[in-house]
């Protein structure tokens, strides 16, 4: 190799090694800066959560002197604002914050809670429902005064916060303690109030009854479902929560059996070409529904895709139908069998409601933007799984969509709306 040409490969190497130091430089200084924004970015979500945490406690003390209905159902919705605001702050810190279920528990009862006031439109706050505000704001204000305290330890630089990119280090012992740590210390001792009723999504449920049947005739069950020998069954689990579901297997067909008899049923193969019209998948899904006991059900809705064939059955009671007590089931539409089966959520025990409506009271309680198509009685369950009677309007809005309108059958007021979504 001639000198020439060893000066060059040096030259190139030392041009390499400028470059590559200007590239490292570059990158660190980059990650420095994403490192310092997610700093800011941990520091601002933290500074969100205990400044939400003090509005939440500051709105749900104003509800102890409030004698106004209208001004007391603006104050619940700005307190479900900011239990929403603090739950999601928390949320985003960079820690794992499943531990912490209490405090976020506590967070969504109250925002929830707070919704379900708002929408018990010209309702006065009660005092029951007062108590419990009461209750919930003084958990907010201990929750509020922890996270102020914990802010002033950032500040002050007696507490530091954690690290995404460190993990490992935000579990060990170090002179600064972390604020997870921190937090997790007080989830320890935060003291929620106790679990109550009420109409929202995070009440308490009442537990159904298990069932009396065993295993010999969830078996049983189980094997006429599928249509084949019980020595064909192979059971997969048992004993599964309270209700003491089984599930079987039998080729490529899963089945579940619980204590009140059977809950759902579903194939695992792909679907062919379709062979068989979608108007027999009625008659193909009542025959099975009559052959496993699922007797008195009507028909609430009926749909296909070009292979399945998806129908949905209601009990019924006073002449009206129950779609949230009831059954789901798909037929293949290659070969007429039946695809799916859910009965998790089916319930034909008369439940206790009131009619106190007419159709023209309902019909009165529509805007004058909309044009009522069709209507029917049902029995839907309220976000708090209370059954209520409604009417239900079809309509077709303003704008030509469609849509459909609850109307309260006891109070005569629209109690849901629900709006198809554009194609």
């Amino acid at each position: 190799m001639s000198v020439k040409i060893k000066r060059l490969l040096v030259i190139y190497a030392a041009a390499a090694l400028v470059c590559l130091g200007a590239l490292a430089w570059t990158a660190s200084d980059r990650l420095g800066f994403y490192r310092r924004e997610a700093g800011y970015g941990s520091a601002r979500a933290f500074e969100e959560a205990a400044s939400a945490a003090g509005d939440l406690s500051l709105t749900l003390k104003k509800l102890a002197y409030v004698t106004d209905d209208a001004l007391g159902r603006s104050l619940c919705a700005q307190a479900a604002a900011d239990a929403r605001a603090a739950e999601t702050a928390i949320s985003v810190l960079p820690f794992a914050t499943q531990e912490l279920e209490q405090t976020q528990g506590y967070l969504n009862r109250c925002g929830d809670y707070a919704m379900s006031l708002v929408a018990q439109a010209g309702d006065a706050i009660d005092g029951e429902a007062r108590g419990h505000l009461s209750e919930l704001s003084a958990a907010a204000a201990s929750l509020s005064g922890r996270l102020t305290e914990l802010r002033a330890m950032l500040l002050e630089g007696s507490a530091e916060m954690d690290r995404r990119e460190r993990p490992l280090t935000n579990l060990g012992a170090e002179d600064v303690p972390k604020l997870s740590a921190l937090l997790l210390d007080y989830e320890g001792s935060f003291q929620a109030p106790e679990e109550f009723a009420y109409e929202g999504v995070f009440s308490p449920r009442e537990q159904r009854t298990p069932g009396t049947l065993n295993e010999a005739q969830t078996r049983e069950i189980a094997a006429k479902a599928a249509g084949v020998e019980e020595r064909e069954l192979k059971e997969e689990r048992c004993a599964e929560g309270p209700e003491g579901r089984r599930c079987y297997s039998a080729g490529g067909l899963l089945i579940g059996v619980s204590g009140r008899g059977l809950d759902w049923l579903a194939q695992s193969r792909l679907i062919g070409a379709a062979t068989v019209d979608a108007e027999q998948a009625p008659a193909i899904a009542e025959d099975f529904l009559a052959a496993n006991g699922f007797d008195g059900l009507k028909l609430d809705s009926a749909g296909d895709n070009g292979a399945l064939a998806v129908l949905r059955y209601a009990p019924e009671q006073d002449g009206a139908l129950r779609p949230d007590d009831g059954v789901m089931v798909s037929v293949a539409l290659d070969d007429g069998s039946v695809y799916a089966f859910d009965a998790t959520n089916y319930d034909a025990e008369p439940v206790r409601v009131s009619w106190e409506t007419d159709r023209e009271t309902a019909l009165a309680a529509l805007p004058e933007n909309v044009t009522p198509v069709s209507d029917r009685r049902v029995i839907r369950k309220s976000p708090g799984g209370t059954r209520r009677a409604c009417w239900e309007l079809v309509c077709t809005g303003a704008d030509g969509e469609d849509l459909r309108v609850f109307v309260d059958a006891a109070t005569g007021r629209q109690s849901a709306i629900e709006l198809d979504a554009p194609v």
